[in-house]
């Protein structure tokens, strides 16, 4: 059988070396090329993530702070509105 493992003789290119080799080379560097950059805008993509993610934290600690500031004036004004109404019935009497 001439197919069989045992006998089966090397591939064979009909290029010479030096352009296989030029080709490959290339081949290679592109692939290096491509690889970089994928990395590099992984990288960059992962980073604005993170810029986002503390904004939006910010963005929410204040938000919180300023709805915790919101609910203590209403507080303070419906103390206050009661107060009134609570001088407005003595002062009636």
């Amino acid at each position: 059988m001439e197919g069989s493992a045992g006998t089966a003789s090397p591939r064979v290119f009909r290029s010479p070396n030096r352009i296989l080799a030029r080709f490959f080379r290339k081949s290679r560097d592109q692939w290096k090329e491509k690889y970089q950059a994928l990395q590099e805008e992984m990288k960059r993509l992962t980073n604005q993530v993170a810029d986002v993610r503390r904004s939006r934290e910010r963005w929410r600690e204040k938000a919180e702070a300023a709805e915790g500031a919101a609910k203590r004036m209403e507080a303070a004004l419906e103390a206050e509105t009661v107060a009134r109404r609570e001088a407005q019935k003595k002062g009636a009497h």
